[in-house]
């Protein structure tokens, strides 16, 4: 996937082909012995994924699955919630957090954002807890955790357990735990753009339930304990074997990559720190976390006219998300009018987001800089 810039088409907003060229000789060697041996679907490559990606975020059992959509549902229905459940999550995210809980016909009760992190505000779920509450959601958006810590202990005091929409912060972690691995359940999308990216679609359920494990493998694979024995209503959500190499070659440099995205993102904030005296808001990563820059989002009031004087100069831009969930007209059923999400309706009219990807040249991380620097 490569999203170019028609006015400078060296410097695309995100440009995975440079990754691909890194790693591209194992990725084949390993491919051809997968396709000479027709080992296309489970086996010992995707046995050594889960267990790498586990480590990775702390859990002891990772579960892999077709997308991260389908490890949001999985991971819901795996905790037990059932249709007209209620389920509580932020007003302001990528869709996906909200689809999953509709897709299983349970209810989604946002909560408003923080204003700094853009993850859920933990004061407003307490509000919004009920008797049909079955889950709280939190989402790591753009590469950091909410506060984990007060959302853990409000799960301890409510018995209602907590999944963690992990699909844009692998790697990130709060106060020395992995983002994924501090929840009853983690849910990890390997969308090729995303950090830890896929060949395709991918994605992942992490626990340290032993339980919520077995019910995940089982929800992935028909329902199935054995073959041809049902012993539930399941779907077919594998990821292949294919799929699971690719991604365990990447594992080995996702470190790498989130270090230099840190450091990409580290010059964005130092070479436009001054420009927020003209209202520029960048981002902050909150006190215990470690931000993995999955999107360098900053926010600015007069967003659209910005992003296309950005366009004139060459450096391209990307918009995450223009509007609050809640305002989607399809979920119209679920909104109560009288609801405000004020810090959510703000940031769709306000975030920007800048290219930030590993590969990125000085050379292109100072066109950025300078680009925005003149269209500010």
């Amino acid at each position: 996937m490569k999203t170019m810039n028609t006015q400078n088409p060296s410097l695309p907003f995100f440009d995975i082909t440079r990754q691909y060229k890194e790693i591209k000789s194992e990725v084949m060697s390993t491919f051809e012995k997968i396709l000479d041996a027709q080992a296309c679907i489970g086996g010992a490559y995707v046995t050594e994924f889960e267990k790498s990606a586990a480590q990775w975020v702390g859990a002891k059992h990772a579960v892999t699955v077709a997308s991260g959509m389908d490890a949001l549902i999985l991971g819901l229905k795996a905790i037990g919630v059932k249709a007209g459940d209620e389920v509580i999550t932020p007003a302001f995210s990528f869709f996906g957090s909200t689809g999953a809980i509709t897709w299983i016909n349970a209810k989604p009760v946002w909560v408003d954002i923080h204003k700094d992190s853009y993850c859920l505000n933990v004061d407003q779920v307490k509000k919004k807890i009920t008797s049909k509450t079955k889950a709280i959601m939190p989402v790591h958006l753009y590469g950091q955790c909410a506060d984990m810590d007060a959302l853990m202990k409000l799960s301890k005091e409510t018995g209602i357990p907590v999944i963690e929409d992990t699909a844009q912060s692998i790697g990130a972690s709060y106060k020395g735990k992995p983002a994924g691995g501090i929840g009853h359940v983690g849910a990890i999308s390997f969308y090729p753009t995303k950090n830890l990216g896929g060949a395709g679609d991918g994605g992942m359920i992490v626990t340290n339930d032993e339980l919520i494990s077995q019910q995940a493998m089982l929800l992935k694979n028909h329902g199935m304990p054995k073959r041809y024995t049902y012993a539930m209503l399941g779907s077919n959500s594998r990821l292949d074997a294919l799929q699971c190499a690719y991604l365990n070659i990447k594992l080995k440099h996702l470190k790498k990559w989130n270090e230099r995205r840190a450091e990409i993102a580290g010059q964005y904030i130092k070479n436009l720190k001054d420009l927020e005296s003209k209202g520029l808001v960048l981002p902050v990563t909150m006190e215990g976390n470690k931000h993995v820059f999955h999107q360098f989002v900053i926010r600015v009031k007069d967003r659209d006219q910005v992003k296309a004087r950005l366009a004139e100069l060459g450096v391209p831009t990307d918009i995450y998300y223009p509007q609050a969930i809640p305002d989607e007209s399809v979920l119209k059923e679920f909104r109560n009018p009288a609801e405000k999400f004020p810090v959510a309706e703000e940031c769709a009219q306000t975030v920007l987001a800048l290219p930030i990807f590993p590969e990125l040249t000085q050379k292109e991380i100072d066109t950025i800089i300078a680009g925005v620097r003149k269209a500010l």
